[in-house]
């Protein structure tokens, strides 16, 4: 049987948010840049995110269900953003 933990709103959206800035760090040193460009990178996941699973919400305004799927879906984002040859770059680069 598996306990069931409550996880409050807050930190559901804390964890959303540090899961993306988590993933766009580490997708900019992969594509070979210096980690403080990870913002721009941040703020294109952020955007697509927003556009994809919050229903073009912010994520301090979403619905908590739609929190908790952007939450399931963050290894697929970062899977397919970082099997993009070049995507990364082009954002660091020319922005989102």
């Amino acid at each position: 049987m598996r306990a069931t933990v409550a996880v409050s709103d807050d930190a559901a959206r804390d964890a959303v948010k540090s899961g993306l800035l988590s993933i766009a760090e580490e997708l900019t040193v992969q594509a070979g840049y210096a980690a403080a460009f990870k913002d721009r990178v941040y703020g294109a996941l952020v955007h697509h995110v927003r556009s994809k699973f919050l229903n073009g919400s912010s994520l301090g305004l979403a619905e908590r269900s739609e929190v908790d799927f952007a939450w399931k879906m963050l290894n697929q984002v970062k899977s397919k953003v970082g099997g993009v040859p070049g995507l990364v770059a082009g954002i660091i680069e020319h922005g989102d």
